[in-house]
């Protein structure tokens, strides 16, 4: 249960909007503080906002200018959800540069207004804390960056590649590439038509998700200003934090962010084909286990089958004996059809008999299939 309400500001030049998020957030569990621009909002972050709604299109200083003032003062915790009525990528990116948390479209429902709102404060939630982690894992991969040329993190990257059992492994070990180069970035993994995504500070933010949906459908490689996008048909990879002002060191990381992508796409390709694998493995023991139930069904009926005709067989030979002595027929005939249906009778179980044979050679291969799957 939260102790404190959530503290929201709205910033919009529209007076209407700004009531119809008031209606939306009325509720006690919310402290919603209204400002009529970006200038009025910046003045008041000593008021520590938990959420800011801020409206993308305003008069004198916009809401991305807005945004970049209040985390270039310092402000990093609050969740900023930008609404625009803009829906591209490269609005998107600015808000993203500028520190915004999710972005939102005009015309929008009010369960969609309160739904990303909730998002943001679970984010806060799971954020409480991480600073010093993102902290410490920086100052880490900084100090790995020293010891090792740019070859060897790509070197390395391979290396622990082979090892990862999971999508989470395979992106925790790219990130740590990337933090090697001084880079922090986004990743989307896809195989058999699943797909996760995470960022270098942890799980992704919808504004991240919305970016990479739209980077997915870009070029093999792309860059944007300090960004750049590798797509392979398992992995979209981008980075950020590129150093422009040395065009050289872009041009040798390009390269090795596309080997770090294909080594990614190849291990997510493996991965995929281990998965299929073991389910056919899975498949193939519990094939060989009802092959052997029944394999031991047909035995015991072929049992009951033999002992029932060879019984009816018996019977057929006494009852035809007895009729010997209404059929008029001299000693010799009578024992030459006694023994020609003996002598079929004899055949007739042989016959019954080889269907052990074959069960006993299933059962051979049963055998061999279980010391092959271990079971």
């Amino acid at each position: 249960m939260q102790e404190q309400p959530l503290k929201i500001f709205v910033v919009d030049d529209d007076p209407s909007a700004r009531m119809i998020v008031g209606f939306q957030f009325s509720d006690p569990v919310y402290q919603m503080i209204e400002f009529e621009n970006g200038e009025a909002c910046l003045a008041a972050l000593d008021q520590q906002p938990d959420v800011i709604l801020m409206d993308v299109e305003m008069p004198g200083m916009d809401g991305i200018a807005t945004c970049l003032a209040l985390r270039e003062a310092g402000e990093s915790r609050a969740q900023v959800i930008f609404i625009s009525s803009h829906d591209d990528l490269e609005t998107r990116l600015k808000a993203y540069d500028a520190g915004g948390s999710d972005y939102l479209v005009k015309p929008f429902a009010p369960e969609e207004l309160a739904q990303k709102v909730r998002v943001a404060q679970q984010h806060l939630e799971r954020q409480r804390g991480l600073a010093d982690q993102a902290q410490f894992a920086q100052l880490t991969a900084f100090t790995a960056m020293s010891s090792m040329g740019e070859l060897g993190v790509v070197l390395q990257f391979l290396h622990a590649s082979f090892g990862c059992q999971s999508r989470e492994q395979l992106a925790a070990a790219l990130f740590e590439a990337l933090g090697q180069y001084g880079l922090q970035g986004l990743v989307e993994l896809r195989n058999d038509n699943r797909q996760s995504s995470a960022s270098s500070q942890g799980e992704c933010s919808p504004l991240e998700e919305s970016i990479l949906a739209h980077a997915r459908s870009m070029d093999r490689i792309f860059q944007f200003s300090d960004r750049m996008v590798i797509n392979y048909p398992c992995v979209t990879l981008v980075s950020s934090n590129l150093p422009t002002d040395d065009p050289d060191r872009v041009g040798r990381l390009r390269d090795h962010l596309a080997i770090l992508a294909e080594g990614a796409d190849a291990r997510m390709i493996a991965l995929a084909n281990e998965e299929r694998r073991m389910a056919q493995a899975a498949n193939l023991v519990q094939a060989v286990g009802d092959l052997t139930v029944v394999l031991g069904e047909i035995e015991t009926q072929q049992g009951e089958h033999r002992l029932r005709a060879l019984k009816m067989l018996d019977g057929f030979v006494f009852d035809m004996e007895r009729s010997f002595v209404h059929l008029g027929l001299t000693s010799g005939q009578e024992e030459t059809l006694s023994d020609m249906a003996r002598k079929t009778a004899e055949s007739i179980g042989g016959l019954l008999g080889e269907g052990k044979d074959v069960g006993d050679r299933l059962r051979s291969v049963i055998s061999r299939l279980q010391k092959m799957l271990g079971t």
